[in-house]
């Protein structure tokens, strides 16, 4: 009856690749990508002037901000934003000017590398 022998330098690569490759989903993982980020606005759009977007961290660590100004009355109802971020849970902290106030929330969001839509109609008091 046959026995079973390790080979070892084969078990050795076998391992290696192993690590190489999980090295390499990881850093994969972390490496900055192209996300979607779609704001909905609503019917209050029109009243908008502005708008901050702050991408933190669950440190705690702004990665990323961005800041909007748009002609009076010609603000799209869905705002879209590319930012350049790792995939990961975020804190998405929205300041909205309007033309009679500034108007604030936060939502967490969690990107992936599709589109993330964060509705805001609610701040805003759109129906």
């Amino acid at each position: 009856m046959p026995t079973a022998r390790w080979n070892a330098p084969r078990l050795t690569r076998l391992v290696v690749l192993a690590i190489g490759l999980a090295a390499t989903v990881w850093i994969g993982s972390r490496t900055p990508r192209e996300q979607h980020v779609r704001v909905v606005l609503g019917s209050a759009a029109s009243d908008v002037t502005d708008m901050e977007l702050q991408y933190v961290d669950l440190e705690g660590d702004l990665v990323r901000d961005a800041r909007m100004h748009f002609e009076p009355g010609r603000v799209p109802r869905v705002v879209t934003h590319e930012p350049s971020l790792a995939n990961g849970d975020y804190q998405l902290r929205i300041e909205l000017g309007m033309r009679d106030a500034r108007r604030s929330t936060e939502r967490r969001v969690t990107l992936s590398g599709g589109t993330t839509s964060v509705d805001v109609t609610s701040v805003l008091g759109a129906p």
